[in-house]
This record gives C-alpha cells, sequence and structure tokens, in this order.
C-alpha cells in the first residue's frame, strides 16, 4: 500500500539527512555527551560503547555521528569520551582477551598504532623469511644441471603415474583384518 500524499517519510523516503550542526549545537552535544557518561559513572551503569549515547539516547544516525567526529569543536569531547570509556573498560569490565584487545584498540588510538607496526613486523620478518627460502631453492637448483633436473623430473612424474594406476591392495583375503 503506498503511503498517503505528503508523507515525507514513507516507504522510499527515510529519515531526512542532518544538513549541518552550528557550533553552539556541536558544543551543546559535547557537553552532553560528557554529562551521560558522568551520570552513568554515578548511577555505574554499564556501558560498552559510545553508540549507546549516540543511538538510543540522541538518535544520531551513524552516518551523523561519523560527520560529527570529525568536527573541530566537538573533537575534544569525542577524544575525551573515548579515553574515559577505554579506562572504564579496563578498569570495571570483566572482558575475555578477545575482546579486551579489540576495545582497546578501539578506545586507544596508540595502542591500535603499536599493534599495527607489530603486524607489520612480523609480516616483513615472514617475507624475507620467505625471499631467503625462494633465494636458497633456487641457488640449489643452479648448481644441477638442466637436462639432469629435466630428467629427474620426468622421473618423479612418472613414478607419480604408476603409483596412483597400481591399486593398493589388489586381494582382499591378503589384507590385514584387525578384527580376527
Amino acid at each position: 500500500m503506498a503511503p498517503p500524499k505528503g508523507n515525507q517519510y514513507g516507504v522510499g523516503h527515510g529519515r531526512p539527512p542532518r544538513e549541518g550542526w552550528s557550533n553552539a549545537e556541536v558544543n551543546k552535544l559535547g557537553e552532553d555527551l560528557i554529562e551521560w557518561m558522568q551520570e552513568c559513572d554515578e548511577k555505574k551503569v554499564n556501558i560498552v560503547h559510545l553508540s549507546e549515547w549516540y543511538s538510543y539516547i540522541r538518535f544520531i544516525r551513524p552516518k551523523d555521528w561519523d560527520a560529527l567526529q570529525k568536527r573541530e569543536c566537538f573533537l575534544p569531547y569525542y577524544e575525551r569520551a573515548m579515553r574515559w570509556m577505554g579506562n572504564r573498560l579496563l578498569k570495571n569490565q570483566k572482558l575475555s582477551p578477545t575482546y579486551g584487545s579489540r576495545f582497546l584498540g578501539i578506545y586507544f588510538k596508540d595502542v591500535r598504532d603499536h599493534e599495527k607496526e607489530l603486524i607489520k613486523e612480523k609480516l616483513d620478518a615472514d617475507l624475507k623469511k620467505i625471499d631467503h627460502e625462494y633465494e636458497k631453492k633456487n641457488q640449489i637448483a643452479q648448481k644441477f644441471d638442466p637436462d639432469v633436473l629435466d630428467k629427474f623430473n620426468a622421473f618423479l612424474s612418472q613414478l607419480d603415474s604408476l603409483q596412483s594406476q597400481q591399486p593398493v591392495c589388489s586381494d582382499p583375503e591378503s589384507s590385514i583384518n584387525i578384527d580376527k
């Protein structure tokens, strides 16, 4: 059934996008965020993510939240909130190590950057190891005459084909039976 005429929120229209906040509105939102976090601290409410504030309390869409985070006047409030959430999770919550490392990466940028560096160093070391093994194989292959290598590879392929053609056990009576 089609929505009634004039219904701008009918199917296909969705919620209108937020045009933008003034600096005063952004500062008010930042102060509201900090107040909400302090209230939750006083009431000992368990919060896991800032999405509880921007989606449940303030009804801000994720796209609008992403734009709000990039606003220069909201950035100090946002950074303070992120550090507060990280510290709170470390002190109050009992998270499994898997979830704990994820949340640390979300709330503490320096921890996330350090983890990226460690992963990059490990990948670089693995690549060097692979390169070294490849070079070693090339050096070994260069020591042999190419004709000898071709004959050896032909011999190996012939062995593979012979093994695949011959059945493992042609006589069922000669097989070993564990049940007897």
